[in-house]
């Protein structure tokens, strides 16, 4: 158990008057154990835990009880019951109430695992494309990505693949089977132990713009970067970026897909928004995703006192100093 989760649950739940609370959501399950009551992705089995305050109880079905208890929660109490006749959980839950404030500072042990995670999960996706050839199509790459992802114990909740072709016309590029080409692309939300780690990188076989455009979006994700410091605001940072667009003369793009926000145990635990309140703190996590037709930059950064922790900085993969960080570049044949 995540006896740093835990203790903010159980404060809260004195707060809120509740004797017991139950917990199912994927995200909660995970902070709260390290664990993962999934079998679909991202979709709850029917297993609850009930937390009180001096004790942790798993509910599960006969089919997921006796797996849970060996992979994912061992120790626990467990409560079985028919998998045909599964029970409304006896009390609030987190179906009703949002967790998220509580998820969004990090544990030391938490920040550990983030780091590990990190470093691989950048790994897979590089190793991925720097083998990759422009004659592959989409779906090609895809499925390389899928098994180094996998192979280090990281599932893809989140798999983008575009090529020349499409690169410049969509943001979210579901992989299709459409050719390479001479610049794409690929994108990943690793989900490992619950945390996630949220990479973009590119490749150009000699595309004349690539470089270009990736020195543009560096320039707005700098801007973002900067502006990510204890006691600011999810909202103030978000206008950085949106000055950002405007000073390379591209404020449409700031419309055409979201700039990212604060992450964690979901790909976005909170979406930065015009005037979004929410502050920053130490142990947060943040992965910034500004990009233009051709062009994204995407890591996964710890924030601590001192500035931010790039958790998915891959040293094999070439990288060039913007304002004072290094940042991935395009990789070149």
């Amino acid at each position: 158990m995540n006896a740093f989760a835990l203790t903010r649950l159980r404060a809260w739940m004195e707060g809120q008057g509740f004797a017991r609370f139950f917990v199912q959501q994927p995200e909660n399950f995970a902070w709260l154990t390290g664990g993962d009551n999934t079998v679909v992705t991202f979709r709850p089995v029917a297993a609850w835990l009930e937390v009180t305050p001096d004790g942790v109880r798993l509910h599960a079905s006969q089919i997921e009880a006796g797996r849970l208890l060996d992979e994912e929660v061992p120790g626990l109490e467990v409560v079985r019951y028919p998998w045909y006749s599964p029970p409304a959980p006896q009390g609030p839950s987190d179906s009703e109430h949002d967790l998220t404030p509580l998820r969004l500072v990090l544990s030391p042990e938490e920040q550990a695992r983030y780091r590990a995670l990190g470093r691989d999960a950048a790994a897979a996706l590089g190793e991925s494309l720097r083998f990759a050839d422009p004659g592959w199509s989409e779906y090609e790459l895809a499925g390389a990505i899928s098994e180094e992802l996998l192979s280090k114990g990281i599932q893809p909740l989140v798999l983008l693949v575009a090529g020349e072709e499409r690169l410049f016309r969509y943001r979210h590029p579901i992989p299709k089977q459409r050719p390479l080409g001479r610049l794409f692309m690929g994108v990943i939300c690793g989900r490992r132990h619950g945390l996630i780690a949220n990479v973009s990188r590119l490749r150009s076989f000699g595309h004349p713009e690539a470089q270009r455009l990736n020195q543009q979006v560096c320039q707005i994700e700098a801007a973002a970067l900067e502006a990510s410091r204890p006691g600011a605001t999810l909202g103030e940072a978000l206008e950085s970026i949106r000055a950002a667009y405007q000073a390379i003369g591209q404020p449409q793009e700031f419309e055409n897909h979201h700039q990212g926000g604060l992450t964690g145990y979901r790909s976005r635990e909170v979406l930065a928004r015009p005037g979004n309140p929410t502050r920053l703190e130490p142990g947060m996590a943040l992965a910034w995703n500004p990009s233009l037709p051709g062009a994204k930059v995407e890591d996964t950064f710890l924030l601590g006192e001192s500035g931010l922790e790039n958790l998915t900085f891959d040293p094999a993969w070439p990288s060039a100093q913007v304002n004072g960080r290094l940042r991935p570049m395009v990789l070149e044949g």
